[in-house]
């Protein structure tokens, strides 16, 4: 059975400059996750998640989407990696 997808609104901070982004949310229990990246390998989804707070999401349809996330969103450089 496939889980419902989710899609969330928040604000990052790419090249110094703040932008907003829309990424795929997951729940796990009590837990929430964005997924910043995906990739299939054979029969394998692989998920780069980051967990965030939960009490920080915000329902919001009117915007197009599921939730805004009113915390900071601290994505990774693939050149850090």
């Amino acid at each position: 059975m496939r889980a419902k997808s989710y899609k969330v609104r928040g604000q990052a901070v790419a090249k110094g400059k703040l932008k907003l982004i829309d990424l795929d949310l997951e729940f796990d229990g009590k837990r929430a996750f964005v997924v910043w990246d995906s990739i299939t390998l054979g029969n394998f989804l692989l998920k780069a998640r980051l967990e965030i707070d939960p009490q920080l999401l915000h329902a919001d349809p009117a915007r197009s989407c599921d939730y805004v996330y009113r915390g900071e969103l601290v994505l990774p450089n693939p050149e850090h990696n």
